[in-house]
């Protein structure tokens, strides 16, 4: 895997199980810093990153799609990722299938 991300990259961020929507902060001097959109702040050794830690987040899912069946990512961390986006513009309610 690529190691490098540059910065302002948005990713999927899997820490303790779960996929946090994350961008990527700085990539520097051998590490690499992410900034959850929660506010949380990783930093990890770059030689340390792998496909199951860091996956890069595909455009649609950044913007939220209206058929959650739609999800180029389906895990629990982009389903509620999606249901947030879409209540920031006041679309609540969502089809499945």
């Amino acid at each position: 895997m690529d190691n490098f991300f540059a910065e302002g990259t948005r990713v999927w961020l899997r820490e303790n199980g779960q996929h946090f929507p994350s961008t990527v902060n700085s990539c520097a001097e051998g590490v690499v810093v992410f900034r959850t959109d929660y506010g949380q702040v990783f930093t990890y050794k770059q030689s340390t990153i792998t496909h199951q830690k860091v996956t890069i987040m595909h455009p649609t899912n950044e913007a939220g799609v209206d058929d959650m069946a739609s999800l180029t990512e389906l895990h629990g961390g982009s389903i509620m990722y999606n249901l947030f986006q879409r209540y920031k513009r006041n679309q609540i309610y969502v089809q499945i299938g």
